[in-house]
């Protein structure tokens, strides 16, 4: 519940979403400050491209392409048959509560609903299997010409706007692939054998609209004895709710009609040190604890030039645990054009969506996670530059930011710091910076998003405000922003960020784009790895592009025409 500040008395708000937004009164606490890194431990990075990934135009084509071929292979009366699932009246009111515990800031962006549908197949539906269609667990059977089939189902949410599926016990056969995507052509997938985390328990990517289709495709030759070995759990269904993702798209005066007055929009900002994080920002959205959240992020550069590991930091109370960043979906580039008054929908190329993260590092103290996507960023993204110097302690030190408010396009604020501001309990100045924001503004969602110096260097990120007024987001004389301190925490994320200041040698991996011995030589480059099946020249490793089985090293290549991959 939100609780009005007597005069006189600091109050803090947290600007993410991953935890009920606490408001709680505080007494006016002591300016307490605290150690930064010392002079030699100074470092500071510039910003880097991303470099050796598709174009954009490339990733919409092949997700057109990809879309028209499942949608050609879906099995007939699927869509005529989905499974419906609506929120209770129960479940509606505990959404608005929770959004209203959550400051109403559109931070809590819809719930999720329990299927718990079966997905398996008995020695019967094996010995059965043709080309003819038959209704079977929940969706709909046929067998395919090379031996496999297809098996599909669809997921029909009236009223939302968006849905995602949670997928449990997911353990494919070798020639199985399964993918989530929509009648209007979205398309995602394959996921793998055990799913992108590797233990079988994921929630796919969103699709936008009210219907979703689960499909497995086995390429064979063994359908038959592969569909007996299939069983896995939809286990629930992710609504984002139909008033938000139509909010999305309706007329506005200036920015987004849910954005608080003081919103700016980032594309009508150029010029600034903000420029460079908005290839760098994106919107999150994950699933936690039966409801739909989100905050912002940024893409971190490193000072290993040899490799370009996607790190992106958040704050803390937005995602601290594993299974939260298993379930991220990360939308990068997602903006508005100057002088639009339409706000779009998160979908290509409004934003392009990227799954899954782990945890490098993470504290409540800073309110700082530093997360490693799962998968490389989009073209035209860049990692972020930052600097550990301090300067929380510093008065006037102009700093700028891109966030996502609400679930809204990329926007725009700047502010300076301010060592006069009152600090609020539990958040000392030095583990924390104060400053006054001079432009634009946040909200709910803004949190985590990364705080920049003059030389657009990242030097923390967003935790809320402190102050006697923060019930309103646009009060900027009352209240203080607040970010978490790079400088404070540098220790805990060095490791990951400067890894050149103190690399650990272990056993070199072969396949994962670092340099684990620390002998200067990575993957198929180092010596170590000279006898690993992926850096044999006469075959490609598992996810290579492939036209025929005897390009990969296991001998199988399936997948649509035009888009195989050696499993």
């Amino acid at each position: 519940m939100l609780l009005r500040a007597n005069r006189g008395v600091l109050i803090t708000k947290v600007l993410g979403v991953a935890a009920a937004l606490t408001v709680v009164a505080l007494g006016l606490a002591p300016s307490t400050n605290v150690a930064a890194p010392t002079a030699a431990s100074i470092e500071s990075i510039g910003s880097e491209q991303v470099m050796g990934v598709p174009t954009i135009d490339e990733e919409i084509a092949a997700q057109s392409q990809l879309n028209a071929y499942l949608m050609g292979e879906l099995p007939a009366n699927v869509l005529n048959a989905p499974i419906v699932l609506r929120l209770t009246t129960d479940e509606k009111n505990d959404l608005a509560r929770q959004q209203k515990a959550e400051q109403a800031s559109r931070g809590v962006i819809g719930r999720t609903k329990g299927l718990n549908l079966a997905v398996r197949f008995t020695g019967l539906d094996a010995r059965q299997l043709t080309e003819a269609v038959r209704p079977v667990a929940g969706g709909f059977l046929r067998g395919t010409s090379d031996g496999g089939f297809v098996w599909a189902a669809a997921i029909q949410a009236p009223e939302a706007g968006a849905i995602r599926v949670h997928i449990t016990g997911l353990n494919l056969p070798p020639d199985a692939d399964i993918y989530f995507f929509s009648p209007e052509g979205q398309a995602f997938g394959s996921y793998g054998s055990r799913g992108p985390n590797g233990d079988g328990d994921f929630y796919t990517h969103t699709v936008f609209g009210q219907t979703g289709i689960v499909m497995i495709r086995d390429f064979g030759p063994s359908g038959a004895a592969d569909l007996s070995r299939i069983n896995f759990t939809i286990s629930d269904v992710a609504h984002i709710g139909k008033a938000f993702a139509q909010s999305t798209r309706i007329a506005t005066e200036s920015f987004c009609s849910f954005n608080v007055p003081c919103i700016e929009n980032a594309s009508c900002h150029s010029g600034t040190p903000a420029d460079a994080a908005k290839s760098a920002t994106a919107l999150m959205q994950w699933v936690s604890g039966g409801f739909i959240y989100t905050c912002t992020g940024t893409l971190l550069n490193d000072t290993d030039n040899s490799t370009q590991i996607p790190h992106f930091l958040t704050a803390n109370h937005c995602m601290s645990r594993a299974k939260e960043a298993n379930a991220l979906e990360a939308y990068f580039q997602f903006s508005l054009a100057c002088g639009s008054t339409n706000c779009p929908a998160q979908t290509n190329p409004g934003g392009i969506q990227r799954l899954g993260a782990t945890i490098e590092a993470t504290g409540t103290a800073g309110d700082f996670t530093l997360l490693r996507l799962n998968s490389a960023p989009p073209a035209g993204s860049s990692f972020l530059g930052w600097n550990n110097v301090a300067v929380a302690n510093t008065n006037n030190v102009n700093l700028w930011r891109i966030s996502h408010p609400a679930w809204a396009p990329q926007a725009w604020s700047t502010q300076h710091t301010d060592t006069s501001a009152g600090t609020c309990q539990g958040w000392p100045r030095g583990q924390r910076i104060y400053s006054r924001t001079t432009g634009g503004g946040t909200e709910g969602g803004s949190s985590g998003s990364s705080v920049v110096n003059s030389s657009s260097q990242v030097v923390g990120q967003l935790s809320g405000a402190c102050g006697t007024n923060v019930n309103d987001d646009c009060d900027q004389t009352s209240n203080a922003t607040v970010d978490g301190a790079l400088a404070y925490y540098w220790a805990s994320v060095a490791p990951f960020l400067s890894p050149g200041g103190g690399c650990t040698p272990v056993a070199e991996v072969c396949n994962d784009g670092a340099d684990n011995d620390c002998d200067g030589n990575t993957d198929c480059a180092d010596s170590d790895c000279a006898s690993a099946p992926n850096c044999q020249s006469s075959c490609s490793p598992a996810g290579s592009t492939c036209t025929a089985n005897s390009q990969c090293c296991s001998n199988k290549c399936t997948g649509p025409n035009g888009r195989k991959t050696c499993r």
